[in-house]
């Protein structure tokens, strides 16, 4: 299985990262690998989504679910066929001075044998620099240019 545990203390407000998390149609504005993102059913505090991500010369499209509890937490998970396990965790708690608390964690084990050492050598490597390109966009949406922006790879 690829896990990946990230906690730590950003410059911006629960809500506003948590706004940015929960805008999964944004997604392949800024994050690599996200090719396509879009709402596919909304439900009140949830909704679904089917997304494409580019492995190498592969692209692989699944759906998920997302739980959203304003400002708090956001849930994602899949039970698209590929997948033995999809989850991730974000979870945003106040600090002083309209700073936030940050914990992410993702878990994802896939069906294929052949899936899984992609997903391990492209998708865990996105994983850990997911947090840093959130708030990179969280800056980059406040104006801020002191902070540098993380693009998209290409």
């Amino acid at each position: 299985m690829a896990s990946h545990r990230e906690s730590r203390a950003i410059a911006r407000s629960p809500e506003l990262l948590f706004d940015i998390v929960a805008d999964v149609e944004r997604y392949p504005e800024f994050l690599p690998l996200i090719r396509d993102a879009r709402i596919i059913r909304r439900h009140e505090t949830a909704y679904e989504t089917e997304q494409s991500l580019a492995l190498g010369l592969l692209m692989h499209r699944f759906r998920t679910r997302t739980e959203l509890e304003r400002p708090h937490r956001i849930v994602v998970a899949s039970d698209d066929r590929s997948f033995c396990r999809f989850d991730i965790r974000w979870q945003f708690s106040p600090l002083d001075n309209d700073h936030c608390h940050v914990d992410f964690t993702l878990d994802c084990e896939t069906r294929s044998f052949f899936l899984m050492p992609i997903v391990q050598l492209l998708v865990l490597p996105m994983a850990t620099s997911m947090v840093a390109a959130f708030e990179a966009r969280a800056h980059a949406l406040a104006g801020d240019a002191a902070f540098p922006v993380t693009g998209r790879e290409e």
